[in-house]
């Protein structure tokens, strides 16, 4: 009798769920990566380190989507020339998520640089809603795992596979959506947005104030910057700019403070930091208030990294 009732369930959901393996082979090239943490950006990175960068790097980028959309890999690799390079960036990495997101990966990947571009929104408090220490050792097992559909199975949530998905049909193939998730071969992804998609919201999104900035996100950058000393990985910081349009002298005075601070903890560590606060930025070359289109993220990281050439 309960033989009979499991195998009728199972003739039942056979149909279903063969609808729904159906429909996710046909949209493979959009599937998503394992539900190992709860930021989308996150999981496709580390599914794209572990398919591309298996036997390590040499250079590391790190951080926010100020990492995955303003650090342009042409000029990266300009610079630095025929190395293993991977841009790890993924949207809410800011400063207090580094200390458990970057010792992981530098672990993993043995990197002998650190790139990690930043601006004053990693340091905003409440900038960022990720929760990852329940997901550490998630994400450690993960990076160390070969069986990938086994991931899948640990991670188990097939309405938020279905959902990104559907999702990932436009970011994915869209560099026109603030989203976009279609890296290129070192993990980049550049956003190329319209104006007439320009998101005025965004674009006139002020930077934060003193008062915004977190005591907390100061001290796990430095605990992160201290960690890697100790690894012997020298940080190179890129402080982006905003738009000249938000350039107010207030904020110019912030911004100065802010890199003094910066400065305190990493040169006594010998990490560097390049600025590309020297320059001027008009508000084409970006898609909002603080990210770049694909042509300002190129111009942005070229200006910076060319002051590691400059003498002291």
């Amino acid at each position: 009798m309960v033989f009979r009732f499991a195998l009728r369930c199972f003739l039942l959901a056979l149909p279903a769920a063969a609808m729904v393996v159906a429909y996710a082979m046909l949209y493979k090239p959009y599937f998503p990566a394992p539900k190992v943490t709860n930021n989308i950006a996150l999981n496709e990175k580390l599914a794209f380190a572990k398919r591309n960068m298996p036997e390590g790097v040499d250079v590391l980028g790190l951080g926010s989507s100020m990492s995955l959309n303003n650090l342009n890999s042409k000029a990266v690799m300009e610079h630095f020339g025929a190395v293993r390079y991977l841009n790890a960036g993924a949207w809410g990495v800011g400063a207090a998520e580094l200390s458990e997101v970057g010792p992981l990966l530098v672990d993993r990947l043995k990197p002998r640089i650190v790139l990690l571009s930043t601006n004053l929104m990693d340091f905003k408090r409440g900038g960022h809603t990720m929760v990852l220490g329940e997901d550490s050792s998630a994400m450690a097992s993960y990076m160390s795992a070969h069986n990938e559909a086994l991931s899948y199975v640990l991670h188990w949530d097939m309405s938020y596979y279905l959902r990104q998905m559907e999702a990932n049909k436009v970011r994915f193939t869209d560099a026109a959506n603030y989203e976009f998730l279609a890296f290129d071969a070192h993990g980049g992804a550049s956003l190329n947005v319209p104006p007439e998609r320009i998101s005025r919201s965004r674009f006139e999104l002020p930077p934060p104030i003193e008062s915004e900035l977190d005591e907390d996100r100061y001290a796990a950058f430095a605990e992160f910057a201290r960690y890697l000393h100790q690894h012997e990985v020298q940080m190179i910081l890129m402080e982006c700019a905003y738009l000249d349009g938000m350039r107010t002298a207030e904020h110019n005075a912030l911004q100065a403070k802010h890199l003094a601070r910066l400065r305190a903890v990493l040169e006594p560590l010998g990490h560097r930091i390049v600025d590309a606060n020297q320059g001027s930025w008009p508000d084409a070359l970006f898609v909002d208030s603080s990210h770049l289109r694909e042509k300002g993220a190129e111009a942005m990281t070229r200006f910076c990294l060319a002051q590691l050439n400059a003498k002291p």
